[in-house]
């Protein structure tokens, strides 16, 4: 399973946010609560620019040309908070001539999976050979690509054209503070609470409307901790971030893991980032589907 669908569109790419740039706003002192009277339009985009900036800003974004990367998944028992498995996927991402490229690789009980996307079309196969396109690995790479090239995007793609920003006050996250060990109790949280951006999307921008919520504790410049709520479900997803690591000559910012915890702050599942290499060449061959085919689904 991925972190969640990519919130804008595939066909916008993750590099848009390059074109449309960013004008930092004289902002309220967001660092602090209470925040001032100022439109929540312009304090979420406050806060934005405040995690923009603290990573590097618009210009590390703007060298940002490939990657390549390993994702772990790990899951956890809630009981114990022992590991259950993990599994690796390889990743390559690129900025190619038909918008963004994607390539990943995995294995599965029932072979080797490769799944590719050229910036417009997408592809899988099995141990090296086309799967049809009626395929379940073949019909899930929109959502794996773009789910595996959103998150290395953010925060740059919150400035997508499309994309709405909503600050909702200070406020508590929705549910316990995260307890990565459960024989101890949950951390406590910030007196004053989070400062809370709501993220929504206009008509036509992603697949989906899903509902996101990033929780800023005063004086950091990264959330804490980010929610969504798919369109059509009831469940709310919660991430807590881990600490951002910096890659490559132009020190490009990586989330180094992700935790997946339930309302009572147990965690369920981490997704680790290893392995990061920025600007690689990678050629285009890549991403190419192969010219051996096989029948059958899977």
């Amino acid at each position: 399973m991925q972190t969640g669908r990519p919130a804008t569109s595939l066909a916008s790419g993750l590099f848009v946010g390059v074109a449309i740039g960013w004008v930092a706003i004289a902002s309220p002192r967001v660092g602090r609560a209470p925040v001032s009277d100022s439109p929540p339009e312009v304090i979420a985009d406050s806060l934005i620019g405040l995690w923009i900036d603290s990573v590097g800003g618009m210009e590390t974004y703007e060298r940002f040309q490939s990657a390549t990367y390993t994702v772990n998944t790990v899951l956890y028992d809630t009981l114990s908070g022992r590991v259950k498995r993990t599994r690796p996927r390889y990743v390559w991402i690129k900025k190619g001539p038909k918008g963004l490229e994607a390539r990943v690789e995995r294995w599965e009980p029932y072979g080797f999976v490769t799944q590719g996307f050229d910036g417009q079309a997408g592809w899988a196969a099995l141990d090296g050979v086309l799967l049809p396109d009626t395929a379940k690995d073949w019909r899930e790479v929109p959502y794996v690509a773009g789910d595996l090239s959103y998150w290395p995007g953010l925060p740059y793609k919150l400035r997508d054209e499309g994309v709405f920003l909503t600050y909702r006050g200070m406020r508590s996250r929705p549910g316990a503070e995260f307890r990565p060990d459960p024989k101890r109790g949950a951390v406590s949280p910030p007196r004053n609470g989070y400062h809370t951006v709501a993220v929504s999307f206009g008509e036509g921008v992603g697949d989906h409307q899903d509902n996101w919520h990033y929780y800023f504790e005063p004086g950091k410049g990264f959330p804490t901790e980010v929610t969504y709520l798919e369109e059509g479900f009831t469940t709310t997803h919660r991430l807590i971030w881990g600490e951002t690591m910096r890659f490559g000559s132009i020190r490009y910012p990586f989330v180094e893991r992700r935790d997946f915890i339930t309302d009572s702050g147990k965690r369920t599942k981490a997704l680790v980032i290893s392995d990061v290499v920025i600007n690689p060449d990678i050629p285009e061959p890549t991403f190419e589907r192969p010219t051996s085919t096989r029948g059958g689904d899977r």
